[in-house]
């Protein structure tokens, strides 16, 4: 029905009124039989997803407060109860000391850890969507279209990323083979999402939480079913802080370990939809599609306002930045095979220098997506399109490019001269007061305007009329208009229509000129442009 637990749990508790209400004797007892009734049905969502064996199984991490390093918990055979450090022992870099942090604290049921991390397993996921006949139809469809367009060329316009070049040449664990073809098997192909959120809103001096959440989204879906809550997969919630550099890996380490398994040797399903006797299933993690600044955290690399600021590229040093001059620019992709020795190297560093100095040189640090061979960030790591294109190019062009801002709206255009003319300026003549020379010159820039029509050259002569007498007689007198009435009398309305009558007469010689270029007729009658202008 698409509501939440709470609302579910609320109806199961008015179906045990109902019934109760139902079936009660007049002494409010019920009978044996109706208790029984009432007894098998469950009192809340969770309990009626264990009775049918559909609830997710998890795993509940203990985190490290200060570094945020993640503890899976140990059972002893024949117990269910998880067993935990007291204390931290992860070295958070190569020369500070072994952390140390309290992990557990003393609760009603015994020790429980102080932080946790509840992670879902994936394949608990994968095997919801198998459940599914529809589902797994259209998963193994999408790798059978693809291998039948092979012998087609690519497409001009990539609208799948079935049809993407890197699928294309994506090869499976057997070399030579792409991943996509299948044979017998499951081959999926996913993307990862991490983000960040402030959910406890924003307040006058930023946002005092940042809540960070692993999710996927299964490619070989349509993009119409892909991103329905029911057909997503969260493998994590954590916070309240978001986690500094490279201590998110902590975090996405559970995935990985299981995107690991689902590449190596893949997971075998007992049963799906399509495959009763079961099928083996391979999983790949085809990109991690984030925002820009999630983007380079979960994948180790350079911030985007450091000097290794591109992914895609060997551009180098803000000094660059924006450079289109492509012989100074290194615009081929980087050595993958480079940027995981790095990474490699930076996590196996034995001082902080050694790491910094990688960090700074090279803008790397080692991510937990290099447990993938097949990672590689210069065409997996992916700015979504929201904050990519509409928030930052689209954005960008119409604030910086059009102006198209709330100030720009607010401020008046300016006048684009129909003609030019050379006029007096008024400072030129000692003795004329400031407001007056002011005045000067804003009529000249009136009389200058574009006027195409009678209406405009009443309006013109409204605004002139809010001008004084001796700054429309400046003027007069400077193009060698008679402002003088038929008395003889200078007053501001007859100044007013002389310039008016001025322009009138301005706008035929000089207020519209063209660029035309000759032309000549050869003898074939065919118009020649002239090019001696």
């Amino acid at each position: 029905m698409g509501i939440s637990r709470r609302a579910g749990n609320f109806i199961l508790g008015v179906i045990h009124i109902l019934l109760r209400t139902a079936w009660r004797q007049p002494n409010n007892s019920l009978n044996t039989s109706h208790e029984s009734v009432i007894g098998q049905i469950p009192t809340t969502i969770e309990t009626a997803l264990s009775r049918f064996g559909l609830d997710d199984r998890t795993t509940i991490y203990a985190v490290c407060p200060s570094c945020h390093y993640t503890y899976k918990p140990e059972f002893l055979h024949g117990s269910v109860i998880p067993r935990y450090p007291k204390s931290c022992t992860n070295k958070p870099r190569p020369d500070s000391d072994i952390c140390n942090t309290n992990l557990l604290q003393e609760s009603d049921v015994g020790e429980k850890p102080i932080k946790t991390y509840v992670y879902h397993h994936f394949f608990d996921y994968l095997a919801r969507l198998l459940s599914r006949k529809d589902l797994e139809e259209q998963m193994d469809k999408a790798c059978d279209d693809f291998m039948q367009s092979l012998s087609q060329p690519p497409p001009e316009y990539v609208t799948n990323i079935f049809e993407a070049d890197f699928v294309r040449s994506f090869e499976g664990p057997k070399p030579g083979t792409l991943f996509v073809d299948r044979g017998d098997e499951g081959r999926f192909l996913f993307v990862v999402h991490v983000d960040f959120f402030a959910n406890e809103g924003m307040s006058i001096r930023g946002a005092s939480t940042s809540c960070g959440i692993i999710s996927c989204a299964c490619l070989n879906l349509p993009s119409e079913v892909r991103y329905k809550p029911e057909n997503m997969y969260i493998a994590g919630i954590f916070g309240p802080k978001e986690p500094p550099l490279e201590q998110l890996n902590h975090y996405i380490r559970p995935l990985m370990d299981d995107m690991v398994v689902g590449w190596d040797r893949g997971v075998q399903f007992s049963r799906t939809a399509l495959h009763a006797s079961g099928r083996l299933c391979r999983t790949a993690a085809a990109m991690s599609c984030n925002d820009l600044p999630a983007a380079r955290k979960v994948s180790q690399l350079g911030a985007a306002t450091s000097h290794n600021y591109c992914t895609v590229c060997q551009c180098r040093h803000k000094s660059t930045l924006g450079r289109v001059d492509f012989t100074h620019c290194d615009w081929n992709p980087p050595d993958n095979d480079k940027l995981q020795k790095l990474a490699k190297a930076w996590r196996d560093a034995l001082s902080n220098a050694d790491q910094d100095q990688i960090t700074s040189q090279y803008g790397i640090r080692w991510s937990e997506f290099w447990r993938l061979p097949y990672w590689n960030p210069s065409r997996q790591l992916v700015v979504d399109a929201m904050h990519c294109i509409l928030e930052g190019l689209c954005q960008l062009h119409a604030r910086e490019a059009l102006q198209l801002t709330k100030a720009s709206a607010a401020t008046s255009p300016d006048i684009v001269p129909a003609f030019d003319h050379s006029f007096t300026k008024a400072q030129e003549r000692q003795g004329l007061p400031t407001k007056t020379v002011k005045q000067v010159n804003q009529i000249h820039i009136l009389l200058v305007a574009p006027a195409p029509d009678a209406a405009d050259l009443v309006a013109l002569q409204e605004k002139l009329m809010k001008k004084n007498l001796p700054a429309l007689r400046f003027v007069g007198e400077d193009l060698h208009v008679n402002g003088r009435g038929p008395s003889g009398k200078s007053r501001k309305v007859d100044w007013a229509k002389a310039l008016v009558d001025w322009v009138s007469k301005a706008i035929p010689t000089v207020g519209f000129t063209y660029a035309c270029i000759p032309f000549s007729v050869n003898q074939n009658q065919e118009f020649q442009p002239d090019l001696q202008l």
